[in-house]
């Protein structure tokens, strides 16, 4: 059995393609409405995993022009459509409350290291009757204080290994007992970087080949097909 599971959260746990999709493409009718960007384009990044400032810098028609002021400004505005418009887009993947439940029955704590914020994943869980299965504290998003964008490994080490430590009595978490549940690149790259095990969910958003060349440890068709890896 695992001592703790890590979780990705788009295209892992909640199918949230058609969301972010959507909020893109609303926040430049918004802000530079004569500049939409090609859905193929928005699908690369999405695939990649990247974050908000990221994914706009690639998307904006003129990156250098993309200051931290315009990035803030880029960023809050997504983040308000999305809680308005996208947040009605995202639904769990089949198998997710099951699985949540498993681990939970066998006291194994589950994490969520997202690049979304933490507002829009607690919203999410509460939306889709599932905010009881995942601790508030071991949600980590994009502005949680020392984390990093996977696969730095810092979320993991500075953030997730203190917090189990002071707050759950966890005086020693064994990367190697840990499992990462995520679908792009970057996280069987975060999973490696931090010693873990990692499971690739082969129906999430990641590139097929790239994933399978970064050698996961397993992959599912399904989070059902997570089940049987949590119990070995």
């Amino acid at each position: 059995m695992i001592s703790l599971a890590i979780f990705d959260f788009d295209g892992t746990l909640f199918d949230t393609h058609e969301s972010i999709s959507q909020t893109i493409k609303l926040t430049f009718d918004a802000l530079l409405p004569t500049q939409a960007p090609p859905e193929s384009e928005i699908h690369r990044l999405i695939s990649s995993g990247a974050g908000l400032a990221d994914t706009f810098q690639a998307l904006h028609p003129s990156p250098s022009e993309f200051t931290p002021s315009v990035e803030n400004e880029w960023i809050e505005k997504y983040r308000a459509l999305y809680a308005t418009h996208g947040q009605l887009l995202v639904k769990a993947f089949p198998g997710a409350k099951e699985l949540l439940a498993e681990l939970n029955t066998h006291k194994v704590p589950i994490a969520i290291v997202s690049n979304k914020g933490v507002a829009a994943v607690k919203t999410a869980l509460e939306r889709n009757c599932l905010e009881g299965y995942v601790p508030e504290d071991l949600i980590i998003g994009d502005k949680t204080p020392g984390a990093k964008r996977k696969p730095d490994p810092a979320s993991f080490v500075d953030v997730l290994v203190p917090v189990l430590r002071e707050r759950y009595g966890l005086g020693n978490v064994d990367p190697a007992s840990v499992l990462v549940v995520g679908d792009t690149v970057a996280d069987v790259q975060f999973a490696k970087n931090i010693g873990s095990k990692v499971c690739w969910c082969r129906y999430g958003y990641g590139d097929p080949e790239a994933c399978q060349k970064a050698g996961p440890d397993f992959a599912v068709d399904s989070l059902g097909g997570v089940v049987g890896i949590v119990k070995q």
